[in-house]
């Protein structure tokens, strides 16, 4: 859950961030550098072609410019995808659980289920597969499997009618 040493970041400080399975395996991380942060509501930006790195250590290059909002107390977290050239094309929102900020790391575990919305399409319930693996590998019990398609719902909803800020801009060393 929710520290006090996230409030001591700072718009501009370059953090690693980390999604973690349910049992705490990092399977991707990257860094990205805070632009604000509030008591309940951290919000991070990349570039385009920042890296990210997979479970085996293998970097991939991010293709979007990327600014994720992660709440103290929600159960998801959620991505504005701009493309290079600075146009909205996806909103998606992460199931997860509140970021914890530890070691000067920023960090969530992911639920595996997710909301989808790519510009202009309806926003979608994805990863229904993925989330009913980690049911059976993680042992979710009913009341949590409830809870993660009741905040589903909420997602679908917040990706629908989310208003994005404008592109981040980045300094000449990230065009």
């Amino acid at each position: 859950m929710y520290n006090a040493p996230m409030q001591t970041l700072r718009a501009g400080d370059v953090i690693p961030v980390q999604a973690r399975k349910a049992d705490e395996t990092v399977y991707r991380s990257w860094k990205a550098m805070v632009e604000s942060v509030t008591d309940d509501l951290l919000v991070t930006i990349a570039p385009a072609g920042s890296s990210v790195f997979n479970i085996k250590g293998e970097d991939h290059p991010i293709l979007h410019h990327y600014r994720a909002y992660y709440w103290t107390k929600k159960y998801y977290n959620l991505l504005e995808i701009f493309d290079p050239n600075g146009t909205l094309v996806q909103i998606y929102v992460n199931i997860a659980a509140p970021p914890e900020f530890k070691n000067g790391i920023l960090s969530f575990k992911d639920h595996e289920l997710d909301v989808s919305k790519k510009l202009p399409e309806a926003a979608l319930l994805v990863d229904e597969d993925e989330f009913a693996e980690a049911v059976i590998k993680y042992g979710y019990s009913k009341e949590f499997q409830e809870k993660m398609y009741a905040t589903g719902r909420i997602a679908l909803e917040l990706a629908e009618n989310w208003q994005a800020k404008p592109c981040p801009i980045f300094g000449d060393d990230h065009a």
